[in-house]
């Protein structure tokens, strides 16, 4: 009988971790009221574009939110952007890209790919360009630059990546021995197959740990280290020096730098402080 009430239990939580997706969290007021906001389709879908009112930006953020590739925009994301344009200045571009289980990976770059070159194609010699994301959607950026990297196109002059999710197999040892209150293991690896679909486990796209890193420059990582996604985030960052600049915060959770407005999580505003003082240098 305990055996399958943790079956039903566990198929419970799966089902309410994919449904709960489908509820699109409100659009926070304050966005419309305090700065330019902007809803315009590509490819089908919807783009975001907030920006300071009546000031024109010289800095441009193509941002790629989380939620293991199946949730949707957050309101601590509403937040987070709020602040970012209130205190950078920033004009910040937020896609809401295709979400699995319905779509894998190839539907995003499908669109992802195409606007990064749209957005590029928009920008003068003034203008400052960042790309950036957190967990899920990290990834995603860290991959989507990887490929803009072998095509050649114009690079980000940064990236910042929050909590980046970068291999979705989730077979380094030491994740084991991380205390994470937030994140689920075996939650992840579903969601993580379901964006790969039937053959992306073999491709950087989905798990960027295994892509091209000669392009690499000017990469920024943040993450705690009460973060199930850290081991495999340090392994690439050790393995890059050169290239990425690692800011590990201890005892951090996953994503601790978008919960500035929490104040029991640790390192918030630190964390926070540092992606502007990074989007400002």
């Amino acid at each position: 009988m305990i055996i399958i009430f943790f079956i039903l239990l566990t198929i419970l939580i799966v089902i309410i971790y994919y449904e709960a997706r489908v509820v699109k969290p409100k659009i926070p007021k304050e966005i419309f009221k305090n700065f330019d906001f902007l809803s315009e389709k590509f490819m089908n879908r919807d783009v975001f574009v907030i920006e300071p009112k009546n000031e024109k930006s010289k800095i441009t953020i193509l941002y790629i939110h989380g939620g293991s590739y199946v949730g949707e925009l957050e309101r601590y994301h509403w937040q987070f952007f709020k602040d970012i344009v209130q205190d950078t200045k920033a004009r910040i571009i937020v896609p809401d890209y295709p979400l699995a289980p319905e779509k894998t990976y190839i539907d995003v770059f499908k669109m992802m790919k195409p606007l990064y070159e749209e957005i590029i194609n928009k920008l003068t010699s003034d203008d400052k360009f960042i790309l950036m994301g957190d967990s899920a959607g990290a990834g995603m950026a860290l991959a989507l630059y990887q490929k803009i990297g072998k095509l050649n196109h114009k690079l980000p002059d940064k990236t910042i990546l929050i909590s980046p999710w970068i291999d979705v197999r989730m077979n380094n040892p030491e994740i084991d021995n991380i205390d994470d209150p937030i994140l689920k293991k075996y939650l992840l690896k579903l969601s993580g197959k379901k964006y790969a679909g039937k053959n992306g486990m073999k491709s950087y796209l989905v798990n960027p740990i295994i892509g091209p890193v000669d392009k690499l420059k000017n990469i920024f990582i943040l993450i705690g280290t009460r973060d199930l996604l850290n081991p495999d985030v340090k392994l690439f960052a050790n393995s890059n020096k050169d290239k990425v600049n690692f800011y590990e915060y201890l005892d951090a959770t996953h994503n601790f730098v978008l919960m500035k407005h929490k104040p029991k999580v640790l390192y918030a505003k630190e964390g926070y402080k540092k992606v502007v003082d990074i989007i400002l240098e």
